[in-house]
């Protein structure tokens, strides 16, 4: 599979209007004496498209090009085909796997995505190869269904799963100081999706380490520099949720941390803060429920874990969504402090994965492990959709 850049596809222009469908010969399909009607209703045609998947074969038979290309391009119809995907979720895993080079550097050849949508079973759909190779990569995060896969060499590509499309983008500035995070996310008032990084360069004058930040909007090849954050951010993976890229504060790098979380806005890019949980304990991670910011309090001397959902308005409000009592001691993440694992909502279920797969149920409250087909292997899961396939259309 050919990997392209960024530059080499625009973004759609998305156009409003929904082009009515012709069907030049109906008798291919429906054999006999029987006349049809010259085409298909757009309100039905519309209908139809928005259940199917993305480049399902049925799109590309017998649609005038043009007329297909502006309907799924429409904001309306990504809108209805996200929503209604919602109702049959699946989660996308993406373990790595590397091969230990002679200086000692983890480099990967291939990428595999697993899907998870029930039971006990992970079910592999695609592999990707990358013949040059590619770095260990941190936890992937996602926007309508899209991956952004970032490595620690600064590499960044952008996956859709469903058109199995892989877009490399440019790498950002440098960056001092290990263990960086990237976000990814749509802004709904420009209808673009922008990338986020922070990087931390150097004062010239006191030599301190400073923390910058910077922006890149989809389909273009320029990293734009925007205010620095009120305070220095860790790397730990940020969280996208409506229009949103949340961040937590670095308390190794601040002399006085708030007790807050760090919001960028995509539509204005700048940043505010959003208060933590009233729990005892502070937030080891970021947690997404169905568009919902949700983040993690974890436990290390009791294994328990709390989540907490919040009501993101003008005064945002806490309230607690589960605990789970005790996770399994194999899923303590020991690097360099104990820390929780990755945790996804999926249904009534809660599911933890690090080195190995499990889920939670609420009801009956017992964990069990989910077998992954391969051993060894660090997880990342995406809670996602099916992503429409024009989002990178050539004009």
């Amino acid at each position: 599979m050919e990997v392209k850049r960024c530059a080499d596809i625009p973004v759609s222009t998305r156009p409003e209007k929904a082009m009515r469908i012709v069907i030049k010969s109906w008798s291919r399909f429906m054999p006999g004496p029987y006349e049809f009607p010259p085409y298909i209703p757009d309100d039905v045609m519309f209908n139809i498209l928005s259940w199917l998947p993305a480049c399902h074969p049925s799109l590309l038979s017998d649609l005038s090009p043009y007329a297909w290309y502006a309907m799924i391009s429409s904001p309306c119809f990504i809108t209805a085909q996200l929503e209604r995907s919602k109702q049959n979720p699946s989660v996308i895993m993406v373990p790595g796997a590397y091969q230990k080079q002679n200086n000692g550097e983890k480099i990967a050849f291939l990428m595999s995505l697993y899907k998870y949508q029930g039971g006990k079973i992970m079910e592999q759909f695609h592999v990707q190869d990358f013949p040059e190779g590619i770095g260990s990569w941190t936890r992937p995060v996602h926007c309508n269904g899209m991956l952004l896969i970032s490595t620690m060499n600064q590499e960044m590509v952008i996956c859709n799963p469903s058109t199995r499309e892989i877009v490399c983008l440019p790498k950002g500035s440098y960056n001092f100081r290990v263990g960086s995070r990237d976000g990814f996310g749509f802004d709904p008032r420009s209808n673009k999706y922008k990338v986020a990084r922070f990087f931390y360069q150097r004062d010239d004058d006191t030599l301190e380490l400073v923390c910058k930040f910077e922006v890149l909007t989809l389909g273009t090849n320029l990293w734009r520099q925007t205010d620095d954050p009120p305070y220095p951010i860790t790397g730990l993976t940020p969280i996208h949720v409506k229009g949103a890229l949340y961040w937590i504060v670095s308390t190794s790098l601040c002399a006085d941390p708030p007790n807050a979380f760090l919001r960028f806005c995509l539509t204005n890019e700048k940043f505010s803060l959003v208060p933590y949980p009233p729990c005892n304990i502070k937030p080891s991670c970021f947690v997404e429920v169905e568009g919902e910011l949700c983040c993690a309090c974890f436990c290390s001397q009791t294994l328990a874990l709390e989540i907490w959902t919040c009501n993101y308005a003008q005064n945002p409000k806490w309230t607690p969504r589960c605990t789970v009592q005790r996770i399994p001691p194999d899923m303590v993440v020991k690097n360099p402090v104990p820390s929780p694992p990755i945790v996804f909502f999926h249904g009534k279920r809660l599911l933890l994965t690090w080195d190995q797969v499990y889920q939670y149920d609420f009801q009956t409250c017992k964990m069990e492990k989910i077998a992954s087909g391969i051993k060894e292997f660090t997880c990342y899961m995406i809670q996602g959709t099916r992503s429409t396939g024009h989002i990178w259309r050539k004009e």
